[in-house]
């Protein structure tokens, strides 16, 4: 499982309010009137440079997010929860289903509006979060089911 790109909607916000202002910017509307002056270094005017660089850090933000969402990976196995992200430096995180004492789904307002939410998986010393998943709520029967089964095992089946 990956989190939904909704759990980077406040970075998709950031770039479309980047991207209006730098269009509003070059446009010249008179209050940017004072930045029609051209930059002596690079000989453009300091109101396209300011749109540019606005528009560029919108798109970075975007794409930051993008590989951030893409790096986190969920798995599910028939005895433990695992956790894997990072590019350059990769972290794994493994819980077994007989160590978690709680599950809990997190929605916020937002979350909920557009039917997505967090797992909260709490093994007494340790906590494991499952950000933005979609179908949160059935993901968390299942959990809850497995979490159910493990903890009801005998030791020497476990």
């Amino acid at each position: 499982m990956r989190p939904t790109r909704l759990i980077m909607i406040q970075y998709y916000v950031a770039w479309i309010f980047a991207w209006i202002v730098a269009v509003v910017v070059y446009w010249n509307p008179p209050a940017f009137s004072q930045l029609d002056w051209a930059v002596p270094v690079i000989g453009v005017r300091l109101k396209t440079l300011l749109a540019f660089l606005l528009g560029f850090l919108g798109l970075l933000a975007v794409l930051v997010a993008e590989v951030k969402r893409r790096t986190i990976r969920y798995v599910v196995t028939d005895n433990r929860i695992i956790r894997r992200d990072g590019i350059l430096k990769r972290r794994t995180m493994e819980i077994p289903f007989t160590q978690i004492e709680r599950v809990e789904i997190e929605q916020g307002l937002i979350q909920r509006m557009f039917g997505f939410g967090d797992i909260v998986l709490d093994t007494g010393e340790d906590t494991l979060t499952f950000q933005s998943l979609r179908h949160v709520k059935l993901v968390h029967g299942e959990l809850i089911k497995h979490v159910g089964q493990m903890s009801y095992r005998p030791p020497f089946q476990r």
